[in-house]
């Protein structure tokens, strides 16, 4: 009888070993999905701040994005403008994906910047060409949100 005491004792013990461990799972779960949306907060930060220096570290970059129309640019320059602009429509892709799953948190995606930014580089005459190579629901959130 002591032994069959014992081994209810134990397996009583295992249980409660086995409830305390997937708490503890639980809890570094939880800790690791507000880890990961610390990181993707940062990484939008870093990636505006990256997209700053890069045009306010270059005066031919600079002249490039902020010049209206196609006055003077060469065939090259042209090239280089549509580059630098898909890198950061694609960036601001991202972002948007980002924001749709949740991995800002309470941090809304800069909207306001992208309409800002979107006037001054005059990516009107751009958007024809840049939105093919966009997923059509960023396209559609671009249209309605930042365009129009």
């Amino acid at each position: 009888m002591n032994i069959e005491k014992l081994t209810h004792w134990l397996a009583l013990v295992a249980n409660f070993g086995v409830v305390a461990g997937v708490v503890f799972l639980a809890y570094e779960l939880q800790q690791n999905n507000e880890l990961l949306v610390q990181e993707s907060r940062f990484s939008m930060v870093q990636n505006q701040k990256d997209w700053t220096q890069f045009i306010n570290g270059s005066k031919e970059v600079s002249n490039l994005l902020y010049v209206k129309g196609n006055q003077n640019l060469s065939d090259i320059e042209k090239n280089r403008r549509f580059g630098i602009l898909l890198g950061n429509v694609f960036t601001w892709q991202w972002e948007w994906e980002q924001s749709r799953a949740g991995m800002f948190g309470e941090t809304e995606l800069p909207v306001d910047a992208f309409r800002a930014l979107w006037r001054d580089f005059d990516l009107e005459r751009n958007w024809p060409e840049l939105k093919v190579t966009l997923k059509p629901e960023f396209v559609t959130f671009m249209e309605n949100e930042v365009i129009n």
